[in-house]
């Protein structure tokens, strides 16, 4: 038997990606013959079947174990219905969230804080669409991966026929079953991806924006972390003036120059943005010089942490946690460390030579081998084996995925994020937090050219950037010490490098050494 593939949707990459029907899932005994084969169930995370007999049998990706799972949680899963939406949203003065995850204990799902340990509130995508927050006019969807049924299925049933505009990149096809729904598609350059993944939603209240890392598929919203800021819903003005964050989404939206989006622009324009509590950070694709060389990519994160953040040591590191790498040079002084170290190290006295440490966060083969979801959590962390054997050199910065506080660490992270933080102490600092859908590649930060006087970039991206407020310290306190401007903070400090042993994932790599916790190993065909 050579194996089973199995339709997958959920992948970020600035390339174009294989198809994951081309990956088999087998188990070792596909090459040793030590074990009896263990075949993917055609019904996957759908499947009804409760005898155990079946279970070792079959493996189901995706789907929580019907024993006690391996992380050591026995808990019920929860619905949506036991906690409202509204009561979580207003316990997160930051309105950062993590999605909620099946297969962890439930203190972690809705809770943010646990012995101590704070950490974002999470929501389902049903909560985030909720009724509860109003009443719906229309909505828009901007994403890279999209599976249309599934996400119709997800609006409350009395908003599943309202207005539905949808941009994407060229992977979605019209469905004459869905004639409220408007397709808009991209135009991109070679190599470009439509990475942005917002939601507008209008009520007949307001308007409100969710900014998030995750695609619009069920896989998703299952077993991985996510996470996603949801503003508060927006009062319609009747004055001229805009706040910042009117006049910078108003920009991000009109650069797709299409018709159809206008009326977004519109309604945009007409509400008071002035409560929201983050500054956007994006990127569309083009070469932007003059005023727009600062205006998106990383000069614009540059532009906005030296004239909004005070003075920070120089030994306080740089943090970049992502799902994806890019090709970034022969050595880490081609792109990483030169240009987009220094636009993340910037700040109101940065000083030529005054580089911090870098510390980034990538899963190793074992953080995805021991995933929730085992090794297809895989198919949504796209390193390539070709982009890691030219980029040994990144190895020294890399440590493991680990969200102990959150109960996360078995959650594969899709989640993007980026951070100044001080050394780890009993009162540890934090300048800033950006959450994007920006991984790490010149395709999503953008890449200096002609003597740096443009930068190129090939994807649309967009985040939001938390500072601490005006009349605060200037940064955050992220552990539970401290009750003053606390920030919940979803990664587990101190890192955690890479042990001698460890390597990155690599999807288009064997992995069949060790089997993952379903049994499965991984073979790219």
């Amino acid at each position: 038997m050579t194996g089973a593939g199995w339709e997958l949707s959920s992948s970020d990459d600035e390339s174009i990606l294989p198809r994951h029907s081309d990956v088999i899932y087998a188990s070792p005994s596909t090459i040793k013959q030590r074990k009896k084969l263990k075949v993917l169930c055609k019904f996957g995370e759908k499947c009804f079947r409760k005898n155990p007999q079946h279970f070792e049998e079959y493996s189901h990706p995706n789907k929580r174990a019907r024993s006690d799972d391996e992380s050591g949680s026995s808990s019920k899963k929860l619905k949506v219905d036991e906690n409202d939406p509204v009561k979580v949203w207003e316990s997160s003065p930051h309105h950062i969230f993590l999605t909620t995850v099946d297969g962890v204990d439930d203190k972690f799902n809705y809770s943010h804080h646990d012995d101590g340990d704070l950490f974002p509130p999470s929501l389902g995508i049903k909560d985030v669409l909720s009724e509860k927050f109003g009443d719906l006019i229309e909505s828009a969807q901007f994403n890279y991966c999209i599976d249309i049924d599934w996400l119709i299925q997800q609006y409350p049933v009395s908003y599943q026929g309202k207005p539905l505009t949808i941009i994407h990149g060229g992977n979605v096809t019209p469905n004459p079953q869905y004639p409220n729904i408007t397709l808009v598609k991209v135009d991109l350059p070679p190599y470009g991806t439509h990475h942005t993944k917002m939601m507008l939603l209008l009520y007949t209240s307001g308007l409100r924006v969710v900014i998030l890392t995750t695609n619009l598929v069920p896989q998703d919203w299952g077993q991985k972390t996510q996470g996603f800021w949801m503003s508060p819903i927006f009062p319609k003005t009747t004055s001229n003036k805009t706040s910042k964050f009117n006049q910078d989404l108003v920009e991000y939206v009109s650069s797709y120059k299409n018709k159809s989006l206008q009326r977004w622009v519109d309604h945009i324009r007409s509400h008071d943005m002035s409560s929201a509590n983050v500054i956007l950070i994006g990127s569309i694709p083009g070469r932007h010089k003059g005023h727009d060389l600062s205006t998106w990519g990383h000069m614009r994160l540059r532009k906005v942490l030296k004239n909004q953040t005070k003075k920070i040591d120089s030994s306080w590191p740089v943090i970049g946690q992502f799902s994806s790498i890019g090709s970034l040079g022969s050595s880490n002084q081609k792109w990483l460390c030169n240009e987009w170290l220094t636009s993340l190290s910037s700040c109101n006295n940065t000083t030529l030579g005054a580089s911090p440490p870098l510390k980034l966060i990538f899963p190793s083969v074992d953080d995805v081998r021991m995933s929730l979801e085992g090794y297809p959590a895989g198919a949504s962390i796209p390193y390539s084996r070709n982009n890691a054997l030219k980029q040994r050199w990144l190895r020294p910065y890399l440590h493991r995925w680990v969200a102990t506080h959150a109960g996360r660490t078995q959650a594969a992270p899709h989640i993007k994020s980026y951070a100044r933080i001080s050394p780890y102490n009993t009162n540890i600092r934090l300048p800033w937090f950006l959450l994007t859908s920006a991984n790490l590649s010149k395709a999503a930060w953008g890449s200096l050219e002609k003597n740096n006087s443009q930068l190129s970039i090939k994807s649309y991206e967009l985040g939001v950037l938390f500072l601490p407020p005006d009349n605060s310290p200037p940064y955050f306190y992220i552990n539970s010490a401290s009750k003053q401007n606390q920030f919940p903070c979803p990664i587990s400090l101190p890192l955690t490098p890479y042990r001698p042993h460890d390597e990155p994932w690599t999807w288009d790599s064997p992995h069949t050494t060790a089997p993952d916790r379903h049994g499965n190993i991984w073979q790219p065909s």
